[in-house]
């Protein structure tokens, strides 16, 4: 956990060493980034089914999001690094069955987490102000907590479903394709699509069920993977290179 702390500082801190020690030939822009998360089987299954003669858990990814701010430093004309921070935020829908008796209950399960990419990302200029990118590369990411859902169905049968992190931090690989409009005056404007392939699953899942009445439980284990796509919108404020004011210069008031 400390390395990785470092190694997100030293991340940080080199690039504001990079935009300060070279300005005429680095530059940095600030911008702001919101990514709708797509469920589907792309590139890895968005359901967990989790059953055995009496109970089944299925749990089927939904509609997430993903948004955060994003500092990108360009070194060369067609080459340049991204950093920044996201709230990413995974919602499943989970259906709890109990066979023999034909229950199903349906709730909602949320997991929140906190990631710091670092991409390298290539340009192709298309027109004037139009430009393809692509990039690759990793994110550290942080997961705050462990969650758990609980529905009871009868006042009898109460089922649970329940998600251990593996690890407080993780390391996912990214991957993005995607289309650019700049301007001068008014920034930039971009959008594409981003691939996200956690190297270990998220979440150890459990799920139970429970009869009160003659106090039997059973209970199923899994893992969930964490894979997901997403479209990404992304908006860079304008790079501003004007000084106020001269060095040397008195401030006049």
């Amino acid at each position: 956990m400390k390395l990785l702390l470092i190694c997100v500082s030293l991340i940080f801190f080199g690039f504001i060493a990079l935009t300060q020690s070279s300005p005429s030939q680095v530059k940095a822009y600030f911008g702001l980034q919101y990514k709708p998360l797509i469920a589907g089987d792309f590139i890895g299954s968005s359901r967990l089914l989790l059953k055995n003669d009496t109970i089944q858990a299925e749990f089927t990814q939904q509609l997430g999001s993903s948004i955060g701010g994003v500092i990108r430093v360009h070194f060369k004309k067609n080459t340049a690094l991204e950093t920044g921070i996201n709230q990413v935020i995974r919602h499943y829908n989970v259906q709890f069955s109990h066979l023999d008796s034909a229950i199903t209950i349906n709730k909602s399960l949320k997991i929140v987490a906190f990631d710091v990419p670092l991409n390298v990302l290539f340009f192709i200029k298309l027109s004037q102000k139009i430009f393809m990118n692509t990039s690759l590369g990793t994110s550290f990411v942080f997961n705050p907590s462990n969650v758990a859902v609980t529905a009871i169905y009868n006042k009898y049968n109460l089922f649970r479903a329940e998600g251990r992190m593996n690890n407080v931090f993780a390391v996912d690989l990214n991957a993005n394709l995607g289309f650019e409009y700049r301007t001068d005056s008014k920034g930039f404007f971009y959008i594409g699509a981003s691939g996200r392939v956690p190297l270990k699953p998220i979440f150890n899942v459990a799920v139970s069920h429970e009869n009160t009445m003659n106090h039997q439980k059973t209970v199923l284990f899994g893992s969930m993977s964490g894979t997901y796509i997403s479209f990404d919108f992304r908006y860079f404020f304008p790079y501003n290179n004007k000084t106020s004011m001269k060095s040397g210069m008195p401030i006049e008031q």
